[in-house]
C-alpha cells in the first residue's frame, strides 16, 4: 500500500537540509590555521565590504568594485607613522616579491589621516615600498563606512587643527577575497613567513 504522505515527507526533509545553507549564506567551512601561525583570525562568516568612495594615489576614485576579481591585502595607517606602518609595508613588499605568493593580489595602504595624506603624498609613500602598492584615503564619513564592518579602530592624539598630532590605529593586515569579503586579519607583530603562509592557506582554501 502506498504511503500518501511520502511526497510531503520528502519535501519537508529537503527543506530541512536547506535551512543551514540558507542561514549560513552558503559559506564554505573556514580553513584551520596551524598552531604556529599565531595572531591569524578567520572571519566566519566572512564580512562583506560596504559601499564607499575613496580616492587613490593617482587621484582616481577607488570603490568597493576595485576589490572585486582579485585578492587584497589591506593595511590601515598614515604616512607620518614612525614605526608600525613602515615595518608592515616592508613586510608586505617582501610577501609581494615572494615567488610563492599568487600574482592576482593587490596591496592596499588605507590612510586614516586624510588631512595630511594627499594623493601626492600617498603616491610618494607607497612607491617607496613597492610601485605596485595602492594608496587610498577618503573623507571621515567614507573611512567610517569602510572601517566599521572590519572592526578597524583609530583615533587622533594632539591638536588636529595643526599638523602636530599622531594617529593611534589598529595595525592588523586584512585579507579580502575577490567577492569583496573579509576572510581574515593578521595581528602584529607581523613576520614575512607568518603573513605569507597564512595568506596562501586562505587563498588556496577558497580557490
Amino acid at each position: 500500500m502506498k504511503n500518501k504522505n511520502l511526497p510531503i515527507i520528502v519535501v519537508v526533509l529537503g527543506l530541512l537540509l536547506l535551512i543551514p545553507t540558507f542561514f549560513m549564506g552558503g559559506e564554505p567551512k573556514p580553513p584551520v590555521m596551524p598552531k604556529e601561525l599565531v595572531g591569524v583570525f578567520i572571519d566566519s562568516p566572512a564580512v562583506q565590504l560596504p559601499d564607499f568612495t575613496f580616492v587613490d594615489h593617482n587621484e582616481q576614485e577607488f570603490k568597493k568594485e576595485n576589490f572585486l576579481g582579485k585578492w587584497s591585502l589591506v593595511f590601515f595607517g598614515y604616512t607620518n607613522c614612525p614605526d608600525v606602518c613602515p615595518t608592515s609595508l616592508s613586510i608586505l613588499d617582501k610577501v609581494a616579491r615572494d615567488k610563492n605568493t599568487p600574482d592576482d593580489v593587490q596591496y592596499i595602504f588605507a590612510s586614516v589621516d586624510p588631512k595630511r595624506d594627499t594623493p601626492k603624498i600617498l603616491k610618494e609613500y607607497v612607491d617607496y615600498f613597492n610601485e605596485k602598492f595602492i594608496g587610498v584615503t577618503g573623507e571621515s564619513e567614507e573611512l567610517n563606512k569602510f572601517k566599521e564592518p572590519l572592526g578597524v579602530i583609530y583615533d587622533y592624539e594632539g591638536d588636529t587643527n595643526s599638523d602636530d598630532y599622531i594617529v593611534n590605529h589598529f595595525a592588523a593586515i586584512y585579507i579580502i577575497d575577490p567577492s569583496g569579503k573579509q576572510r581574515a586579519y593578521i595581528l602584529p607583530p607581523h613576520k614575512v613567513s607568518q603573513v605569507g603562509k597564512a595568506f596562501r592557506l586562505i587563498y588556496d582554501h577558497y580557490n
